[in-house]
């Protein structure tokens, strides 16, 4: 047992050291640059389903992988990795992190829920005008970056105005209450004050003639 958690602890570690030793003679037997490929992208995809590297670290793996194994040189690797489409989404996501950073998003939300009111099918339209302008110079993927943070501060103040109103209401209800008049309370009112003082004065009548 003591055996086995030590080997759970340091699955990662095993993963790492022993993955690509046991798929070694992929490419040692055949010497080919489709089996070097095999054998990079069988490694790759078990750091990055397993997780025993970061996501970052798996991803980088090929562009050590294939120059030392041959399958392709330096700068073809280098050229894959650093795309125009690559480098669009990385500047896109940059933009997005510095909208939400300075709250430019939350302004912008603001002023669409004053232009379109708190109306889901008018807030629906104007995210749809935006994402139509922005899709047309931008990936689909960038412009969902850009838009999310948006979207996001729209909900948040629309909840938030909810939330007032709501506290605003039951203040309202509170001091507009009525004071009920019908409400019994512990002390006797008047009027049975006045029926009980006849007829004490009814008995002490009765009770003279009597004597």
């Amino acid at each position: 047992m003591g055996l086995l958690q030590g080997l759970l602890r340091v699955r990662k570690l095993l993963l790492v050291v022993c993955v690509p030793l046991l798929l070694l003679p992929l490419p040692v037997l055949h010497p080919s640059s489709e089996a070097s490929c095999a054998y990079v992208l069988i490694v790759t995809a078990v750091y990055w389903v397993s997780e025993a590297v970061p996501l970052g670290a798996a991803a980088l793996v090929p562009a050590f992988l294939y120059p030392f194994f041959g399958v392709l040189r330096s700068n073809e690797v280098a050229a894959e990795y650093f795309k125009n489409t690559t480098l669009l989404l990385v500047g896109v996501i940059c933009v997005a992190a510095a909208v939400e950073k300075w709250n430019l998003h939350k302004r912008i939300a603001l002023r669409m829920v004053l232009m379109a009111g708190a109306k889901p099918g008018m807030l629906l339209l104007c995210f749809m005008c935006c994402t139509t302008l922005l899709s047309m110079w931008l990936s689909n993927t960038s412009t969902t970056a850009m838009v999310m943070p948006i979207v996001e501060a729209v909900l948040q103040e629309l909840v938030s105005a909810e939330d007032e109103q709501l506290v605003a209401g039951n203040s309202n209800t509170e001091e507009a209450e009525p004071i009920s008049l019908d409400v019994k309370n512990s002390q006797p009112s008047l009027e049975l004050i006045f029926v009980n003082e006849d007829r004490s004065n009814a008995d002490l009548t009765t009770l003279m003639h009597n004597e």
